[in-house]
């Protein structure tokens, strides 16, 4: 039975299917908490042009957004999907919540990373504990993948966890598994969690996945057995 390849080996083959990823649009952890509430389950290109949107329309600061009509908050982001309504409201939510903590504490603690940088990041909405790694992924204060659900799929079916119907604990379970194979390089950290992502949205879908095309197809234990 064939053994499954080094993280390494995995995103070098996923760079040279897709090519060279893109960065995160930004390191800031503010504007990803952004970008994370403005726009729902919406391309990229889509939740940056949002994201420009509120800029331009509202403004970004905290005050901004506490001080907008409601109205004209909801404007701003329609085009972001789903509940443009809701997703208001978890701007105001996380607006509250980083006045509160001050937007220079929050980069401070990005930054430094650690117990109480987690604790604070999963405060915001729509920020879990994979939510949190990725913002302090973004900062260069924690050497993780922080798979979002796409990425966090090709692990599995690649054989780092099993899929447990807790998502929480299939997110722990695989990124203990990972833990050992991760180099201490925010570029390269970046780049694997953006590879991923692309390859379980693309290639490694929840339904349909396309296994007869994956070049990862051999060393996966879900493509051998379906």
């Amino acid at each position: 039975m064939p053994s499954r390849p080094k993280l390494r080996e995995i995103v070098a083959v996923l760079e040279k299917l897709y090519g060279k990823p893109a960065p995160f649009p930004s390191n800031d952890p503010w504007e990803l908490i952004l970008r994370e509430n403005a726009s729902y389950l919406v391309d990229d290109a889509t939740r940056e042009e949002v994201f420009r949107s509120l800029k331009a329309r509202i403004g970004v600061s905290p005050e901004a957004i506490l001080d907008a009509p409601p109205e004209r908050l909801v404007e701003a982001i329609r085009k972001g999907g789903m509940r443009p309504p809701m997703r208001a409201d978890k701007l105001v939510e996380a607006a509250e919540l980083a006045r509160e903590t001050g937007l220079a504490e929050l980069r401070k603690l990005a930054k430094e990373g650690g117990p109480e940088a987690r604790k604070v990041l999963k405060r915001f909405p729509g920020i879990g504990e994979p939510g949190a790694d990725k913002l302090l992924l973004a900062a260069g204060s924690a050497v993780t993948l922080a798979p979002d659900s796409n990425g966090l799929r090709v692990l599995v079916r690649l054989g780092y966890a099993k899929d447990d119907a807790n998502y929480a604990k299939t997110y722990r379970a695989a990124a203990e598994a990972v833990a050992p194979e991760l180099p201490d390089e925010r570029a390269w950290l970046i780049a694997a969690h953006q590879l991923l992502r692309r390859h379980g949205q693309e290639t490694c879908r929840r339904s349909e996945p396309r296994c007869e095309v994956c070049p990862l197809a051999k060393g996966c234990e879900f493509a051998r057995e379906s």
